[in-house]
């Protein structure tokens, strides 16, 4: 009887315990001293290194730097939510935005790449978006994935104009390049989720200035339309308190302006029908 080169093949197929490759994880004493250097390079870049722009800032630096930043703004823009001070995180974004940008031009140095002409760039596209206006989100999208490619990139080890490399950038040895890009990807993260928190927090701001800037307008045309009509202060300030309640029932739907002067007219007529004094 013949055996059939398929028939071998199948054999062996059955008889070969087929594993799955696992991706190796970090190991814990790496992760946790990684997370101690984070913090340490945050607090160094926000006091000795303040305004130090020049010389390199390695990937572990940058990173980690932008990984805390992002946690601390989290965390305060929580307490100032609890705290009623809702512009507590921008506050703190406001006194670490020099450092951010000192940070990430020691790390384009790293690369060998001239900060001013990068971020120069950046700088114009985001004044091209407030010119523009939302076109221009595209380049500043296109722009930053070009930004984040280079200060990924390893250290150049030749010093060149910005100095010797710097050899912290290679200090957890196999489990080095993963660190890199968790600290990387959650400081992507934490970024992302503060622009779209931003973006909430700036269009409910925006929304209730423009009520505001409304409800002032009103309450001016009331008083002007009163005075006109010889009304008392104290009418005046009734029809007003009228005209709010008013607006309060209309929260959530579209008023036109006609049912704007309409209301007021109303709230004026029904005070002086009322004869307040």
């Amino acid at each position: 009887m013949l055996i059939k080169d398929k028939d071998i093949l199948s054999d062996e197929k059955k008889d070969v315990n087929i594993k799955q490759v696992k991706k190796p994880r970090i190991k814990k004493e790496n992760m946790h001293a990684a997370w101690g250097d984070a913090f340490d390079y945050y607090i160094r870049g926000i006091t000795e290194k303040y305004l130090r722009f020049r010389g390199r800032a390695s990937r572990l630096e940058f990173w980690g730097f932008f990984l805390v930043s992002g946690l601390l703004f989290l965390l305060l823009s929580a307490l100032g939510n609890y705290a009623e001070i809702p512009m507590l995180a921008y506050y703190y974004a406001m006194a670490t935005a020099i450092p951010a940008v000192a940070v990430t031009a020691r790390r384009l140095h790293d690369v060998n790449k001239n900060a001013l002409v990068y971020l120069g760039i950046f700088v114009l596209t985001v004044i091209s978006a407030v010119i523009i206006g939302w076109w221009a989100l595209i380049p500043i999208l296109l722009w930053t994935v070009v930004l984040i490619r280079m200060l990924s990139m390893e250290t150049d080890i030749s010093e060149g104009l910005y100095g010797a490399a710097d050899e912290s950038d290679e200090i957890y040895g196999e489990d080095n390049i993963r660190i890199i890009r968790k600290f990387r990807f959650l400081a992507i993260f934490f970024t992302g989720l503060i622009l779209a928190l931003s973006f909430v927090r700036f269009d409910d701001w925006s929304r209730q200035a423009q009520f505001m800037a409304t409800n002032d307008a009103i309450m001016e045309k009331i008083a002007e339309d009163g005075r006109k009509a010889n009304m008392s202060e104290a009418q005046i300030k009734a029809a007003q308190k009228l005209m709010t309640q008013t607006l309060k029932s209309w929260t959530g739907k579209t008023v036109q302006e006609n049912d704007i002067n309409d209301a007021i007219a109303k709230s004026l007529k029904m005070i002086q029908e009322t004869k307040v004094q």
